[in-house]
């Protein structure tokens, strides 16, 4: 099943931007992790301006990026991806917005809130941390190694 994420609304889940890193960079990556774990694809939809000024959608992997054009906001984006979909009910919508979660549910889809995908995500990680690759990220990771093989930490 295909996920619809609401990002800026599971962004406001891990306690919004910091400072001047608006964080959307960790959505993508986080979001894109989990698709790789699961083997699924998700559409994340952002309000504001492209990750990169020369694209409002960009396809990375098994994640797409999607911006509303100028005088519209994510919600409205995604409701139309839901009444679009060949599929409704194959599609997992994920916020906390109640008009939007509601409005997506009435056409099918299935919805998680943000703190319920944060708990699918946290089931998740446990397993990529205990060797899911075939070595450590680096070759001085020791500790990773150690892990790997069997050694004592």
């Amino acid at each position: 099943m295909p996920y619809l994420v609401d990002g800026n609304n599971l962004l406001g889940s891990w306690g919004g931007p910091k400072g001047k890193d608006d964080r959307r960079g960790e959505v993508v990556r986080r979001v894109s992790a989990f698709c790789r774990a699961r083997n699924v694809r998700a559409t994340i939809v952002f309000d504001g301006h492209p990750l990169r000024p020369d694209m409002a959608a960009q396809d990375l992997g098994p994640v797409s990026v999607r911006v509303p054009h100028e005088g519209q906001d994510a919600d409205t984006v995604i409701r139309e991806l839901v009444e679009r979909a060949a599929r409704p009910a194959e599609v997992i919508l994920v916020t906390s917005d109640k008009a939007l979660y509601s409005y997506c549910k009435t056409l099918g889809a299935s919805v998680l809130r943000a703190h319920e995908w944060n708990a699918l995500e946290r089931r998740l990680a446990p397993a990529r941390a205990q060797g899911a690759g075939e070595k450590p990220e680096r070759e001085t990771d020791v500790d990773g190694w150690l892990r790997k093989f069997g050694g004592s930490e």
